[in-house]
């Protein structure tokens, strides 16, 4: 009777030294197909089975409370993308890369926009587009820059899609309206226009960004110290021309500054809000994450700081207004990070509030904001 107890307790010991090992170690991926790709499309083969992820993801008790849904990233297994080219208007070649790193996140009614850059830098970066009701994936735009492309934000008051960007000297955020996304065609060779363009004189490396209020908030990514956020409200010129935040060009209504703006947390990599609260992400490397919320109130001022402890590599969060629920992606998954990592998610995650339900402690609030100058513009260091 005793030996059977005791081989009943090493039994027991055996299969969670198992279990904790393989919570412990990177996993290696149960799926590997990239060859039967219909030419300009994205796989949306997941990288691991749920019962891996779930492992992968088992020390983080906010998200077993919280995930409502989990949305395979698409382009892990492979994705045709066009070839690197700095011209806009010439044709490009199709190239397909397993390289994609997933990094900006935004919805408008009926779709999910993700943005990623190609880590061997081949290719231009993307968007893909997903149905927001059933997950599957649609299509892929090619950008006309290759660039982190980390801030996604859609703008469904002018029915346009923005997106961050760096001309190799200054941060440009570019408007692709609804029409012009719908008509797309990656087969054509080309990559899609853009119908708006700004270059920000006060953001040295725009990479993340949300709209509200009637406006884009900017944010910027430094491994050190602070970050900040910008806002940049829209209006219009005397010739009913889209105009953004204030004017930074003697001549040129198309170079603009913020109006106002905060100090953000560090290593800040997502942001989005909707009438109650401002949501950010801070992260960087192989250690966890912290998803940061905060109150709205009067005056735009962010109070009442708190956050979760999320896995490493956390990049954007979005708010979807249709459903009360917010969207959060990691780049754990992309090939160079995947081998790093235990807690690898290759999943959107569909969230709701309940993840500040447990594990919350306080974090620092945002600092109160600053007015720019409206007609001495300053640069942000």
């Amino acid at each position: 009777m005793v030996k059977r107890i005791v081989w009943a307790i090493l039994l027991v010991m055996s299969i969670l030294l198992v279990w904790v090992g393989l919570a412990q170690q990177p996993a290696t991926p149960v799926h590997q197909t990239t060859k039967h790709l219909a030419q300009g499309q994205a796989s949306q083969m997941p990288l691991y089975t749920e019962k891996r992820l779930r492992i992968n993801l088992a020390r983080y008790p906010q998200l077993r409370a919280g995930i409502q849904r989990m949305i395979p990233m698409p382009g892990l297994q492979g994705a045709w993308a066009l070839a690197k080219n700095k011209s806009a208007t010439a044709s490009h070649r199709l190239i397909k890369t397993v390289a994609f790193d997933p990094q900006g996140i935004t919805t408008s009614q009926n779709e999910i926009f993700v943005s990623a850059y190609d880590h061997n830098n081949k290719a231009n970066s993307v968007i893909y587009v997903l149905n927001k009701w059933t997950g599957q994936y649609i299509k892929t735009l090619s950008l006309q820059f290759q660039d982190h492309a980390g801030g996604v934000a859609y703008d469904p008051d002018r029915q346009m899609l923005w997106v961050t960007g760096h001309d190799g000297k200054d941060s440009m955020l570019y408007g692709i309206t609804q029409a012009q996304i719908d008509q797309y065609d990656i087969r054509s060779r080309l990559p899609i226009s853009y119908q708006q363009v700004f270059q920000i004189t006060t953001e040295t490396n725009n990479s993340t960004m949300m709209y509200a209020n009637n406006a884009l908030w900017v944010g910027y990514f430094t491994k050190r110290g602070l970050g900040n956020i910008q806002e940049l409200p829209f209006g219009k010129d005397a010739s009913g021309n889209l105009t953004l935040g204030q004017s930074a060009g003697e001549q040129d209504e198309s170079i603009v500054a913020a109006t106002k703006v905060y100090a953000s947390v560090g290593q800040l990599q997502g942001l989005t809000a909707n009438q109650r609260h401002v949501l950010v992400t801070s992260s960087f490397g192989n250690v966890d994450g912290k998803l940061v919320r905060y109150d709205r109130e009067a005056g735009d001022k962010f109070t009442k700081g708190v956050s979760v402890t999320m896995p490493p590599y956390l990049e954007a969060v979005s708010y979807d207004g249709d459903t009360n629920r917010f969207y959060m992606i990691f780049e754990s998954a992309t090939p160079v990070y995947r081998v790093k990592t235990k807690a690898v998610v290759d999943r959107i995650l569909y969230v709701d509030n309940d993840v500040f339900k447990t594990g919350v402690t306080p974090f620092t609030p945002l600092l109160q904001p600053e007015f720019m100058d409206l007609t001495r513009p300053k640069t942000i260091k």
